[in-house]
C-alpha cells in the first residue's frame, strides 16, 4: 500500500435533504500498517481454480457470468466458450462474426448476435428509417439475427432479429426477452417461446436490468446526460425517463446503476473527484432508490473514498450494501461490510504454494454468493503468451 495506513474506513454520511458530509478514518496512530505482501485474509471461504491460462496465452475477454455457476468467455484461440466452476467447457461458436451477448438467468442458454447477417433495414413499406446515424452511438440502419445455444444439448436456434443498437436480455423468470428498440422485421420464435418485449421510446440505452419480479426493466439512457429509463410490460404498464441530477453532489458527477435487488430496490454509485494536494482522488457514494407511484424515491447510504496514494481500479456494490473492490498496487481484493469500518482482504496473490504477481476483480455472481477474479503470473520460458498467464478463480463472499 506504499506506506498508507491500515485499510480502515469510517462511513459517516449524514443526510439533510441531499446535503451530506463524508469522512474517512485512517487511524494511523492506533492501528499497525498493513502489508501488501502479507495481508490479513478472510479465512474459511471456499476458493476454486476454474481455469488456467485463459485464452491459452492469446487475447481473450470474460463476457460475464452464465447463471451463478459458469462463465461465458471469448478468446482468439477457443472462440466462445461456456466454462463452469468445475472447469467443464463447451464451445458455443468459433465464428469470428458471432458476438456473444450473455446468458439466460438460469445459465441454460447462451445468446449471441450473428453480425455476418447484418443487413440494411427497410420497413414493410420499403422506407429507410429517419433516425439513423452515420457514426457513433445510435442506430446505424441495420438489423441482424439473434441466436441462442442450449448448453446441455448443443441445440442452436435463430429466435429473433434485433437492431444494431439493441441486444437481448431474458427476464429472471424466463418468460420474456427484451429485444431493445422496436422494428418490424420480427420472426416467429421457435420453442421454447419467450414473450418478446420492446422499448417504447427511442432511447439510446445500456446497462439494463430486469426487476426481480420480471415486471419491467430499468436502464441507463446515454443521450440525455445519463438519465434513468423505466418501463413496465405487464397489464397497465408504463414508461418514463427520470433525471438523476438529485444523486449528483456536483454537475457532471458520474452515476452508474450497480444492481437491482430481490425487492426491486435500485442501487446506484456516484463518483466525484476531491482534491488531495496537487492531485485528485475519487469518492464513491451509494444510493438506494425505489419506484413509488411512478416516481423515483432515493435515500443516501454509505460510501468510500480512495486513499491518498492509491486508486480504486474496480468497485462492486452488492445489494446487501457490502462493497468489494481492488486498488492499484494493493495485492488484495477487499470487502467492506455495510456500515463497516475495516476493508478486509478476500483474496490475495497467493494460491496454495503458488505466488502470483497480480490479482484483478472481475464480477460478482448474480446471486451475490461468488466473486470472480483472475490472478496473473509470468508465463513459462519459451511459451507463446500474450503478455501474462491469467488464471480464473472464484471465491465465496456470502456471509
Amino acid at each position: 500500500m506504499k506506506g498508507s495506513c491500515v485499510n480502515k474506513f469510517f462511513f459517516g454520511i449524514f443526510l439533510s435533504g441531499l446535503a451530506f458530509s463524508f469522512f474517512v478514518l485512517n487511524a494511523c496512530a492506533t492501528e499497525k500498517r498493513a502489508s501488501v505482501t502479507t495481508p490479513t485474509k478472510i479465512e474459511g471461504k471456499k476458493e476454486i481454480l476454474v481455469a488456467r491460462a485463459l485464452g491459452s496465452g492469446g487475447p481473450f475477454s470474460i463476457i460475464g457470468w452464465c447463471g451463478n455457476t459458469a462463465f461465458l468467455i471469448d478468446s482468439d484461440e477457443f472462440g466462445k466458450e461456456w466454462i463452469d466452476l468445475n472447469g467443464n467447457r463447451v464451445t458455443v461458436s468459433k465464428e469470428s462474426d458471432d458476438y456473444p451477448i450473455g446468458c439466460t438467468p438460469d445459465g441454460k442458454w447462451v445468446i449471441y448476435e450473428d453480425r455476418d447477417s447484418a443487413r440494411a433495414y427497410k420497413d414493410k413499406r420499403g422506407r429507410i428509417p429517419e433516425n439513423i446515424v452515420d457514426e457513433g452511438p445510435g442506430w446505424h440502419g441495420f438489423v441482424m439475427d439473434l441466436y441462442r445455444y442450449e448448453v446441455a444439448t448443443g441445440r442452436r436456434q435463430k429466435f429473433a432479429v434485433v437492431r444494431d443498437d439493441s441486444a437481448s436480455l431474458v427476464s429472471p423468470d424466463g418468460s420474456k426477452v427484451l429485444l431493445g428498440d422496436r422494428h418490424d422485421s420480427a420472426i416467429k420464435m421457435p420453442e421454447p417461446r419467450w414473450e418478446a418485449v420492446w422499448i417504447t421510446n427511442e432511447w439510446l440505452f445500456g446497462d439494463t436490468h430486469w426487476f426481480a419480479d420480471s415486471s419491467g426493466i430499468v436502464t441507463m439512457i446515454w443521450n440525455n446526460g445519463y438519465s434513468l429509463g423505466v418501463e413496465f410490460f405487464d397489464e397497465g404498464g408504463w414508461s418514463k425517463e427520470f433525471s438523476l441530477d438529485m444523486l449528483r453532489s456536483s454537475p457532471g458527477a458520474n452515476v452508474s446503476l450497480a444492481a437491482v435487488d430481490k425487492d426491486n430496490v435500485l442501487h446506484f454509485v456516484t463518483t466525484e473527484d476531491y482534491p488531495v494536494g496537487d492531485a485528485t482522488r475519487k469518492a464513491y457514494n451509494f444510493f438506494r432508490c425505489e419506484i413509488k407511484y411512478k416516481d423515483l424515491v432515493c435515500t443516501l447510504g454509505d460510501g468510500v473514498k480512495e486513499d491518498e496514494d492509491e486508486n480504486i481500479l474496480s468497485l462492486k456494490l452488492l445489494p446487501s450494501g457490502d462493497v468489494v473492490f481492488d486498488r492499484e498496487e494493493d495485492n488484495c481484493i477487499r470487502l467492506v461490510k455495510r456500515r463497516g469500518t475495516v476493508a478486509e482482504c478476500l483474496a490475495d496473490t497467493r494460491y496454495n504454494d503458488e505466488v502470483y504477481i497480480g490479482i484483478d476483480l472481475i464480477e460478482i455472481s448474480p446471486d451475490g454468493r461468488w466473486m470472480a477474479f483472475r490472478r496473473s503470473k509470468l508465463p513459462p520460458p519459451g511459451d507463446r503468451y500474450y503478455g501474462y498467464q491469467y488464471d480464473l478463480f472464484v471465491k465465496e463472499i456470502e456471509y
